[in-house]
């Protein structure tokens, strides 16, 4: 399960990022913001901190590992944010 303090870290951070994405307004809200609160209608709380918390370490092991500052625009280099949306596949259940 790994380290029991890092573990609390991770879990007060997501508390704090939950609180940020529910008073942030809409049209001011990050993508991560938008996730946070499109996870926060599907999920337990204790689920979601889990959630959000994984996803702080994913981003942090990514960063540790490529030896790179955080880049908060750094979503807007991501292949899926650049390709036009005409471009994308939709897959519609029940079709090939």
């Amino acid at each position: 399960r790994g380290d029991a303090y890092l573990r609390t870290l991770l879990i007060q951070g997501a508390r704090s990022s939950l609180q940020r994405a529910k008073v942030t307004a809409q049209d001011r809200a990050t993508p991560e913001q938008i996730w946070i609160r499109q996870l926060a209608c599907r999920m337990p709380f204790g689920k979601l901190l889990v959630a959000i918390a994984n996803k702080h370490a994913r981003q942090l092991w990514a960063m540790l590992a490529r030896e790179e500052a955080y880049d908060a625009e750094a979503w807007l280099k991501h292949p899926m944010v650049q390709r036009p949306a005409g471009k994308r596949a939709v897959r519609i259940a029940g079709m090939a």
